[in-house]
């Protein structure tokens, strides 16, 4: 995200050429084997596949359904706190309801239970970290009744931590949960090291946060198989039986998968409720009830907003919610000068008429602080704007598509011109925003928006596409019909712009379980890979470096496997592609330890971490740095490894060590060599290359 890039695209331009995707390309036709040029430089300031595919999801969670929070299964709107006086401290307390201790017999555990479980015995507090609907609180609250220390409480969110101290509180389990940003920022490692000691055994603390910098006390929620909570809610709603039934009724299975995709265990919890509830037919009442808010309440409150500024904020929030406040605003004073009939007269401008906090009440939003990517390098402060009820993005948007016809030209226009935005993730939650449209009117806006979009000169247009695509196929009944329409694209008659976008849009595969997902993916990417179009090329590679990311790497063995069927395969034009492919990994790939530090090349870290892979890795590095029309630019790429390993605790030794496993020849041995020797910004990693490999002579 960037905090000093320009907002979206004024409306000075005709409108007449909003609808239009240029055909013609005032680029230069660049030939792919030029492109290593450009993926080398990618080195220089890698992340961008990572920050692409991290924005794509933070736009997708804008759109999650509704989700039911847990103050509406364990009562917490209900209580009462109870004020009690310590030696130090005024306190707020109450005893878990009986509610939770009841939900608590629900509880699937997660992976990450049993080192949580390790740390809260030895140290006694534990900062429990993760995304509101993953289950940290009810992570928490096993924790502290697992381990039978007593009466379990929860202090009041608004508790000091820094004036508490281990004589306050009584033997027995206490939880700080749901820590606002704000009050996560002020976490501090000495508080927390103080209260580990003063409390002792018979007594413990789990706070839940979002976010936080405090890391020795922190373990990561790993949130439970959604599938999993579903079945023991409503199991528990009634019995097994009727959970049985409930499950194997007609549609309710398709409705599950859809619903539960990259779900939260609060999203299944919801979903459950509704199940347990619902009449017959099931899975029709069960689709209503997910609306949430009904469709006569929504239309009330957006209808009694009282302006258009005010209803286009609402508007820019529900599609670009997450980004950046000053940006979304632009956007939607942009949407607003769209809709704006071109006969009303001119008003007085009143400039302090309405504060933003105002307009951000009566939307119910709300800015959470930030630190946002800066274009040149570097972080800062910001504040981004989303809607404090997940799932009101969806509803408004549906809402404002379905009920407000005469807008839909202008709102697909907005949509168009938000995706030739500067800013790339303001491009990214447009595309996704146009895809949850599409799943609801996919004929009209595929052709309308879709197509042209795939068909453009510009590869961010084309992206926006494939974007659009993969969320559209998540919809089950139109992911035979987006499958198809990706295949039909990827034939050798489609135009190579088609083809591009087939293969940027490779993710629409992955609508299944197990490995045949992956294996889909791959067989499309094979069919583009030995394509002579650099725009498909480039398509390709960007994709392969994209599948090694997806997925904390989910798909990575098979995506390496694939490019070393490439480079060593009998096609020059696939020969080329996975070079190139690998090149661009190798570049722009990078992985952030959980504690900070310098990003390390992601395929180095999977080359140390595992035999099978590094073997693979090294194979593809050495391709690469013997081919005719790459090796130089993957000396650039492996310079900019060296100097990465000179600022990375024992780096130089790691690369030195991988270095001569892909030096296993004399030809290949030469250019590591010389390549280490011209690394004078890199000292310590040249030194500790140039040693190793003259181990390895002298043992010949």
């Amino acid at each position: 995200m960037t905090a000093d890039a320009p907002a979206p695209p004024d409306d000075a331009e005709d409108r007449a050429r909003d609808a239009r995707e240029p055909d013609g390309d005032d680029r230069e036709q660049r030939d792919p084997q030029d492109l290593g040029r450009e993926f080398s430089g990618r080195a220089a300031r890698p992340g961008e596949t990572g920050e692409r595919l991290g924005a794509e999801r933070d736009a997708r969670s804008n759109f999650a359904n509704a989700r039911v929070s847990a103050d509406e299964f364990v009562g917490r709107d209900k209580i009462t706190y109870v004020t009690v006086t310590g030696a130090a401290t005024r306190l707020r307390m109450v005893e878990l309801t009986a509610d939770d201790i009841a939900l608590d017999r629900r509880f699937v555990v997660p992976s990450g239970h049993g080192p949580a479980e390790t740390a809260l015995r030895g140290r006694h507090v534990v900062v429990l970290r993760g995304a509101d609907g993953t289950g940290r609180y009810a992570l928490a609250r096993r924790l502290l009744l697992g381990l039978a220390l007593g009466k379990v409480r929860r202090l009041h969110p608004e508790t000091d931590l820094g004036s508490l101290t281990g004589t306050d509180l009584k033997p027995g389990g206490y939880l700080l949960a749901d820590l606002a940003p704000n009050a996560a920022a002020k976490l501090r490692a000495f508080d927390l090291d103080r209260l580990a000691a003063e409390l002792g055994p018979g007594r413990g603390l789990v706070i839940t946060v979002t976010d936080t910098d405090v890391e020795r006390h922190v373990v990561d929620v790993s949130p439970p198989d959604p599938h999993e909570v579903l079945r023991s809610h409503l199991t528990a709603a009634g019995s097994r039986e009727r959970a049985g039934r409930i499950l194997a009724a007609p549609g309710v299975t398709a409705l599950c998968r859809e619903e539960l995709r990259d779900a939260s265990p609060a999203r299944a919890v919801r979903l459950a409720g509704l199940l347990a509830g619902a009449r017959e037919p099931i899975t029709e009442n069960v689709r209503a009830g997910l609306t949430g808010r009904r469709v006569s309440d929504l239309e009330q409150w957006f209808s009694g907003m009282g302006d258009l500024p005010t209803q286009t904020l609402a508007i820019a929030v529900a599609a670009l919610g997450g980004e950046n406040y000053d940006l979304v605003a632009n956007a939607a004073d942009l949407l607003t000068r769209r809709l704006e009939p071109d006969e009303k007269p001119p008003e007085k401008p009143t400039p302090f008429g309405g504060t933003r906090s105002t307009r951000l009440r009566a939307l119910g939003a709300h800015l959470v602080p930030s630190n946002l990517a800066a274009r040149h390098g570097g972080t800062a402060p910001g504040l981004v704007v989303r809607y404090r009820e997940q799932g009101l993005a969806r509803r408004l948007l549906l809402h404002v598509w379905e009920e407000y016809d005469p807008i839909r030209p202008e709102l697909l226009n907005w949509l168009r011109l938000c995706v030739r935005s500067e800013v790339p993730t303001v491009r990214i939650r447009a595309a996704v925003a146009t895809g949850i449209l599409a799943a609801e009117s996919f004929d009209q806006i595929s052709s309308a928006i879709i197509l042209p979009w795939a068909r453009s000169a510009a590869v961010e247009s084309r992206d926006a596409a494939a974007s659009a695509l993969s969320v559209v196929a998540e919809r089950a009944r139109l992911e035979a019909a987006v499958n198809g329409l990706v295949t039909a694209w990827s034939t050798d008659d489609a135009r190579p712009r088609l083809r591009a976008t087939a293969a940027r849009a490779w993710r629409v595969t992955l609508n299944g379980d197990g490995p045949q997902a992956g294996t889909r993916a791959v067989t499309l990417l094979e069919r583009l890979a030995d394509d002579d179009s650099a725009e498909v090329v480039e398509a390709v590679c960007t994709s392969v470096a994209e599948m090694l990311e997806y997925g904390d790497g989910a798909f990575a063995d098979m995506t390496l496997d694939l490019l070393i069927a490439w480079v060593t395969g009998r096609k020059p034009g696939a020969r080329l592609t996975g070079r190139l492919g690998f090149l661009l990994a190798a570049a722009d790939l990078v992985h952030v330890s959980s504690d900070g530090g310098v990003p390390r090349p992601t395929l180095q870290i999977h080359a140390e971490r595992d035999t099978a892979t590094a073997v693979k890795v090294m194979r593809l590095w050495h391709v690469t740095l013997n081919s005719a029309d790459l090796h130089k630019a993957a000396k650039e790429v492996l310079a900019e490894w060296a100097r990465t390993a000179e600022r990375t605790p024992n780096g130089p030794a790691l690369l030195a060590w991988f270095l001569n496993g892909i030096a296993f020849d004399d030809r290949t041995h030469g250019i590591v060599r010389i390549a280490a020797s011209r690394w004078p910004d890199a000292p310590d990693s040249s030194a500790a290359v140039l040693a190793a490999l003259a181990t390895r002579r002298t043992h010949r």
